[in-house]
């Protein structure tokens, strides 16, 4: 496991732990593994977008424009969409340290 996913776990469990320290209504509780999960889940997703984000930053000049509606992949995309899933892909792969 990468550093960062462990860091996030991390994350997820303080903020359980935060939360088992308030008074919840009981329509509110969850049980910790539910919330864990759920916030683990959620940080990920978070990282991941953040990735996506900063590489829209920092490559707009290796995206290249789609010039009409076609199919990429299983998405279609729109005139002037920009489309670099693979790159970011990997980018989030690499970041996380997924196999291939």
């Amino acid at each position: 496991m990468n550093e960062r996913i462990r860091e996030l776990a991390d994350e997820a469990k303080q903020y359980c732990f935060e939360q088992s320290q308030k008074r919840l209504a009981p329509e509110d509780y969850m049980p910790y593994s539910d919330m864990y999960d759920k916030k683990f889940a959620e940080l990920i997703v978070r990282e991941c977008i953040g990735l996506c984000d900063q590489a829209v930053e920092e490559n707009k000049r290796t995206f290249y424009t789609v010039n009409e509606t076609q199919e990429v992949g299983p998405a279609l995309v729109a005139k002037g969409s920009q489309v670099q899933a693979e790159k970011l892909s990997q980018q989030i792969k690499q970041h996380f340290g997924v196999g291939k």
